[in-house]
């Protein structure tokens, strides 16, 4: 399997669970039968609410949420790789969520989960902050790699983008794909979203698969813009503010060509502790 045709599909998800399950399963369908092999979902694809602090109460635990049990279906029926970007399940202790990725085998079966790390707790100023916290717990296991055989799979899941440390850990393990789901703000997209996605790319020679949130939801608008990025940080497919599906073909050689050009992942040091020169005049 050194190359896999894969796709990222955009949703516009509501609070409306069953509406949000139609959408992915008339979605997954469609690029299945497109031939696409590896099928990537946007992050909180089960349900995305405006008032994150009512997930603890909406959100059911794992064992009872539909879309995976779809996912979960369908991936079997179909014959291939789901990877549910993240839904949001209840937390075992009632009082928050796991905002969680799944990574599904053509089997039908769960084969890996992701909790997301850094929870998005920001001041961006206005309606624009956000303290994901509040309602998510972070995660509590850890990077995530998963071996494929040609392909090893970095998890990761939106806020996470912007902690490069991440994603020299899954390197440095041997991942060569980055999956970063999201549900990015508009408030950041414009400048920072394509930005980092290359970003994240160049610096591992690793091609990202990040399936966005697009549209709006009682008011509030997400950045939409799914990109699936080449290891020389290549866009090499890009949707746009609307439901869709981008799909391109990611192929180990070119791992493993763009890592020959640009060895970084063999020259990194240990630099020690900065020193601090105090300079007055």
């Amino acid at each position: 399997m050194s190359k896999l045709h894969v796709a990222a599909i955009q949703l516009n998800t509501t609070g409306d669970v069953q509406a949000n399950n139609a959408q992915i399963e008339e979605m997954v369908r469609q690029v299945a039968g497109e031939g696409v092999s590896f099928v990537s979902l946007p992050e909180a694809a089960n349900i995305l609410l405006r008032d994150n602090l009512r997930y603890p109460s909406v959100c059911v635990p794992e064992a009872d949420d539909t879309t995976l049990a779809l996912c979960l279906r369908l991936a079997r029926e179909l014959g291939i790789w789901i990877h549910a970007g993240s839904l949001l399940v209840r937390h075992e202790n009632g009082q928050r969520i796991w905002n969680r990725a799944y990574l599904i085998a053509p089997s039908g079966d769960v084969v890996a989960t992701y909790d997301k790390l850094h929870t998005f707790d920001v001041k961006l100023g206005g309606a624009a902050d956000f303290q994901e916290s509040a309602a998510v717990a972070p995660g509590e296991g850890g990077a995530v790699v998963v071996d494929m055989g040609d392909f090893r799979l970095g998890l990761s899941i939106c806020y996470d983008i912007r902690f490069s440390y991440l994603f020299d850990a899954l390197a440095g393990v041997g991942a060569n794909v980055m999956m970063i789901p999201a549900s990015f703000s508009t408030a950041t997209g414009p400048l920072h979203w394509e930005p980092l996605l290359k970003a994240r790319a160049i610096e591992t020679g690793s091609y990202v698969i990040a399936a966005a949130q697009c549209g709006e939801r009682e008011g509030v608008r997400v950045y939409g813009q799914s990109r699936i990025i080449s290891p020389f940080g290549e866009v090499i497919a890009a949707a746009g503010d609307d439901p869709c599906v981008i799909m391109a073909e990611v192929d180990s050689a070119v791992v493993a060509a763009t890592r020959h050009r640009l060895p970084t992942l063999l020259q990194r040091r240990e630099i020690g502790t900065p020193r601090v020169v105090m300079a007055r005049p």
